[in-house]
């Protein structure tokens, strides 16, 4: 058990599949009685605020859908760079905000873990790195993002930490990731490590998911045909032409499509369409996934393990490099069909849904995932692991 009362800050980036994880734990800690600040963009504040956080307005430098389309070359070094930029253009803002009254942890996204480290080490606190899309490599080298973009991140490196008066060398932990911060992965174990190592400090805790609002609980159709979801998340959402290829692949199966389209999209755009498909911007998945017997995504790690987590298999078609390994560990898993960024179509879609439902295997194995998912502890043991971390103190580097 913790020992008083803590105030625990939380870093992020203004996108849902980074933000909403860690709701449900910004909530298990407010019930315990912890104070949490949490910086939000004016987008995300009322939903950062309804989870019992302390919410610090700020404008980030970081719009997901603008800075990390599909196809986007070289996708790490961008989100590096991108991460110490908004860390420049931030953190005099908290800095200022929280010089007379210093948390004692810090918890921050690997998006921004820049931020994290610098103001871990400035502030002398515990740091806590979650891992919501992966437990990814925590080493930067340019064999990783190249020579010309590694240079360019050290140099922006140098500048961030010299406005801060730290050496970078101590601030960035020489690129090779805090190995005093305990990481959070928003993954059950079994999933184990993906394209990283892991050791003690690393607590896979699986999804965290918030209780649902029954008023907004989404209602199965009176049919009682079997619900299929399809959702693209918020990053890589704005392909109408895809959700179609969806809509065409259950064309003329018997069963009830409820499809997400998510910002930006206009469910108009996906035009006509039969009389069992329902577009949304925007509903509660939870609900949606009591009654579905399938999901089809684009591999995002959120709608991942919600569908898993309520027992669904999927059909996986990822939109970037970066969700392959994901992909094919749940096909190794038995949960999952994916289709290649290169076969996408609607025939292949079809197929894949045809031999999910005729093999039983699938749903097995999926009944199987689901129970490890809710036994990985979820909110309650972040919560835990968090409160534990900040109790044992600042670790004074040699």
């Amino acid at each position: 058990m913790s020992s008083g009362n803590r105030h625990i800050v939380f870093f992020n980036i203004p996108a849902p599949g980074h933000l909403t994880p860690t709701l449900a734990v910004v909530e298990e800690l407010v019930r315990r009685g912890h104070r949490v600040s949490y910086p939000a963009t004016e987008a995300f504040a009322k939903e950062v605020a309804s989870a019992g956080a302390t919410v610090i307005p700020y404008e980030s430098t970081i719009d997901m859908q603008r800075d990390f389309p599909p196809g986007t070359d070289n996708w790490l070094a961008k989100v590096l760079l991108g991460g110490v930029r908004e860390g420049i253009a931030t953190t005099s803002l908290f800095d200022d905000h929280f010089a007379d009254d210093r948390p004692d942890a810090v918890v921050y996204d690997g998006f921004v873990r820049w931020i994290g480290e610098l103001l871990g080490e400035k502030w002398q606190i515990p740091a806590v790195r979650l891992f919501p899309v992966g437990c990814v490599s925590q080493h930067v080298t340019p064999a990783a993002i190249g020579d010309a973009a590694y240079a360019e991140l050290r140099g922006e490196m140098q500048r961030y930490a010299a406005m801060n008066g730290l050496d970078p060398e101590v601030a960035f932990h020489q690129l090779k990731g805090d190995p005093e911060a305990l990481k959070i992965v928003f993954y059950p174990s079994r999933f184990g490590y993906i394209d990283a190592e892991t050791d003690d400090k690393f607590v896979f805790v699986g999804p965290c998911l918030r209780a649902e609002d029954p008023e907004q609980a989404w209602q199965p159709p009176a049919s009682g045909k079997p619900v299929a979801l399809v959702s693209l998340g918020t990053s890589f959402n704005q392909q109408p032409e895809l959700f179609r290829m969806c809509v065409e692949a259950l064309e003329g199966l018997p069963w009830h499509v409820v499809i997400a389209v998510g910002p930006g999209v206009d469910p108009a755009d996906l035009g006509p369409l039969p009389a069992d498909v329902e577009t949304h911007t925007w509903l509660p998945f939870s609900s949606v996934l009591e009654h579905a017997r399938l999901t089809i995504c684009s591999g995002g790690t959120g709608t991942v393990m919600q569908a898993l987590h309520a027992g669904t298999p999927l059909v996986v078609l990822p939109q970037l490099a970066a969700a392959d390994n994901l992909a094919h560990q749940l096909a190794d898993f038995g949960v999952a069909r994916v289709i290649g960024r290169d076969e996408t179509s609607a025939s292949a879609i079809r197929a894949a849904i045809l031999d999910i439902e005729a093999d039983g295997r699938v749903q097995a194995a999926t009944r199987d995932l689901r129970e490890h998912i809710r036994a990985s502890g979820g909110a309650v043991r972040a919560a835990d692991e968090i409160l534990a971390h900040a109790d044992r103190g600042f670790v004074v580097r040699p």
